[in-house]
């Protein structure tokens, strides 16, 4: 009689994403090389600034209040051009169509810790920051991605991705152009351009590593997600990240009204202005 043999363990191939490999490494490159070099030759002018404070605000507001809170988790509902507009902002960011974007954030919540989890943090900070983005999804599950898939706005500027990323990055170089020619445009590219692009996407991943690592849990255990104050200072109230994984869908991240949330804000002022509606609390959660 044979002795019938164990199964060997099945090998998980890791296969790299060389394209967001490529892409990062520019951007990257970009603000921690190119961005002090020019500015140390040249300088930069308060146009420059003030485009890298503005897109700043308003890229990060287009991920934290469109790509997630009304996309991802349906915490208030609003017209066709708002929801167009915060599109636009949130494509600028660099961090994917909202289709992606959403779906891979949907899945988290779904499995959160476990190896379904796109960022998952048991996994270390470098993956859950940005490594994650770096190899091949092969759990990537189309089911997620359903409910998207029925926005037709999710859909055009899912299959105009790449014209809504150059726009952001022309804008910064036309601005720059207009106001003192091409060493102007180059300049407001750079640090408008690329270097808040990288600015923004570390702040948005702080959110998967930092709050997953780091932090208080004084709303539930089930999962790793943690409050960070300070992480919500670079995020736009995103930082309280126990309370939103407690309470997903409540458009607030920060409940109370001392809780440094201007996405919340946001939400709220446009609701006032006819701009926003069926806000979704938690009224045990507090106010």
């Amino acid at each position: 009689m044979t002795t019938a043999q164990a199964p060997s363990a099945a090998i998980t191939r890791v296969y790299p994403n060389y394209v967001t490999i490529l892409l990062f490494s520019l951007v990257t490159c970009g603000a921690l090389v190119g961005v002090p070099a020019f500015g140390y030759w040249y300088g930069y002018s308060w146009l420059d600034w003030a485009m890298f404070g503005a897109l700043y605000v308003v890229t990060g507001l287009g991920i934290t209040v469109g790509y997630h809170r009304l996309l991802s988790h349906r915490s208030f509902d609003c017209p066709a051009l708002v929801k167009a507009g915060f599109l636009v902002a949130g494509g600028w960011a660099l961090e994917n169509s909202a289709l992606k974007w959403a779906a891979d954030h949907i899945r988290h919540h779904a499995n959160c810790d476990r190896e379904a989890d796109p960022y998952n943090a048991r996994r270390g900070f470098w993956h859950s920051h940005c490594g994650w983005l770096f190899v091949r999804d092969t759990h990537a599950d189309e089911k997620y991605a359903t409910r998207l898939k029925q926005d037709p706005l999710v859909m055009w500027q899912h299959r105009h991705y790449l014209a809504i990323v150059l726009s952001g990055l022309a804008l910064t170089f036309a601005a720059g152009f207009l106001y003192n020619g091409w060493i102007g445009g180059l300049g407001c590219f750079l640090l408008a351009g690329v270097g808040r692009t990288f600015a923004v996407l570390n702040s948005t991943f702080c959110i998967n590593s930092i709050c997953h690592l780091w932090g208080r849990q004084p709303h539930g255990r089930a999962d790793s997600s943690r409050d960070s104050w300070w992480v919500s200072l670079l995020t736009f109230g995103e930082g309280y990240h126990n309370y939103h994984h407690t309470y997903q869908s409540d458009y607030r991240n920060g409940p109370r009204w001392y809780n440094f949330d201007p996405s919340k804000w946001l939400i709220f002022t446009l609701s006032k202005l006819g701009l926003a509606s069926s806000l979704r609390t938690t009224p045990s959660a507090g106010a």
